[in-house]
């Protein structure tokens, strides 16, 4: 089975190239908005004069080759021929404005195409509308996602029908803002009108509707595109983005169906992965496999010997009853802790192995370490240990300590006690059997 098919870093949407309005080398027209915009008023486009024709195809022809060296040439030719026209400005900005913005100098281009902004008399419509969306664009690019909210905006009132591009733009920008409530619509509005004209949304959009769903706390609609993103692109990221989620909705037990998926199909390989597949097994009792699992992580060196380790796969083999198994991981552990505690684990599993010598070694060992959970409770259990190795007086001393600790005193006095009567029924078992020679005649 493919589990692919069964989260964030956020890659931000990509702005593509901006939008290059060819130059129409026709005579002066009456024309519409090339949007579609039938309430706007017919206007009359300004055409480029004969003289300048040639000078603007050859520039043209270098643009396109990405020859902007000898772009820029003709441009400055045709900027210093007196008496440009409107469009003749506006197309000698354009092309400006794309070249500066190709060298990475926003400053530029902004300042080439806001001029175009400034002239709108005998520009077509489409081509002047369009520059909001370019100026929206390259503050996008140097981060002003204020002043490309407020320029997308104009643009978009101008269209009837925007891209989705246009709607992840503005909706990426109301992300980068922290608006996430005017984000998420746009967001996904543009995923949709991808969707509707039968395309597979681009990775980062999906990225960006899950980083919304995140930042509000919206795991329940977050986890629809985590999965959507498992079947688009099938990554290993994503499939541990929807286990995260699944661990958010307290569904652990998903959770760890995934996490074992991965496991089973070698996806799972780094300590921290292990660790916490051993974890969310070990909280579903399935300490058996936990402890199959840490074993072979030791084994193939993906887990460090180190304390946090050894303690998870002695308490995955305790917990298992795998006692015999649990002693050398238990000691590894108990000896990097810097506490007691384990070593108190180990004279436990040590007692259930009927080895008492090392069990009382061990617990006084955890006793001396210190800062136990319950130290009158491990003085117990030191008695028990000495108390199946038949040291009595040991053991009953031990019990007798024990009482001082709180909650103890019963079970102390109750050992005591008993200790007495073993010792007694001991004591009198191995008196003489006196038998009697006198005969009564």
């Amino acid at each position: 089975m493919n589990i692919f098919k069964s989260f964030m870093n956020v890659k931000l949407v990509a702005l593509g190239a901006l939008v290059f309005v060819l130059v129409s080398f026709g005579p002066a027209v009456q024309a519409q908005n090339q949007e579609g915009q039938s309430k706007q008023k017919r206007v009359r486009v300004q055409s480029i004069g004969q003289k300048l024709i040639k000078d603007f195809e050859a520039l043209a022809e270098f643009f396109e080759a990405g020859n902007n060296a000898e772009a820029t040439i003709i441009l400055n030719k045709i900027a210093a021929t007196p008496e440009l026209n409107n469009i003749e400005n506006a197309y000698v900005a354009n092309y400006r404005g794309n070249i500066c913005f190709s060298r990475d100098d926003y400053n530029c281009s902004l300042r080439e195409f806001k001029k175009i902004l400034a002239t709108p008399d005998g520009l077509p419509i489409g081509f002047y509308n369009q520059m909001f969306y370019v100026v929206a664009q390259v503050y996008f690019t140097q981060e002003d996602y204020k002043n490309a909210l407020d320029y997308a905006q104009q643009w978009f009132k101008t269209q009837e029908d925007p891209p989705a591009d246009a709607y992840m733009l503005v909706g990426q920008a109301h992300y980068m803002l922290q608006d996430y409530d005017a984000a998420l619509p746009n967001v996904k509005t543009g995923i949709q009108k991808y969707v509707e004209i039968g395309s597979t949304p681009k990775e980062g959009w999906f990225n960006l509707l899950s980083s919304i769903y995140r930042q509000k706390n919206d795991y329940t609609n977050m986890l629809p595109v985590l999965r959507q993103l498992v079947e688009y692109y099938p990554k290993k990221t994503y499939l541990l983005a929807v286990a995260g989620v699944y661990n958010e909705l307290e569904e652990q037990s998903k959770m760890s169906a995934i996490y074992q998926s991965m496991y089973d199909h070698g996806i799972l390989v780094s300590e921290s992965e292990i660790i916490t597949l051993s974890s969310l097994l070990l909280s579903q009792d399935s300490f058996y496999k936990a402890a199959t699992i840490l074993e072979k992580g030791f084994d193939d060196g993906v887990l460090k010997k180190e304390l946090k380790n050894y303690r998870l796969y002695s308490q995955a083999l305790y917990l298992s009853k795998e006692y015999e198994r649990a002693i050398a991981p238990m000691e590894q552990s108990a000896k990097l802790a810097p506490d007691g505690k384990l070593y108190i684990q180990l004279g436990q599993s040590l007692m259930a192995l009927s080895r008492w010598a090392e069990a009382e070694a061990a617990i006084k060992q955890g006793i001396k370490k210190g800062k136990l959970d319950n130290t009158g409770r491990a003085v117990l259990a030191l008695g028990s240990a000495q108390f199946e190795q038949k040291k009595y007086d040991t053991a009953k001393a031990t019990f007798s300590s024990a009482i001082k600790y709180d909650g103890m005193s019963k079970d102390a006095n109750n050992w005591v006690k008993y200790i007495e009567a073993e010792v007694y029924r001991i004591q009198e078992l191995e008196k003489p059997i006196v038998i009697s020679t006198d005969i009564e005649v």
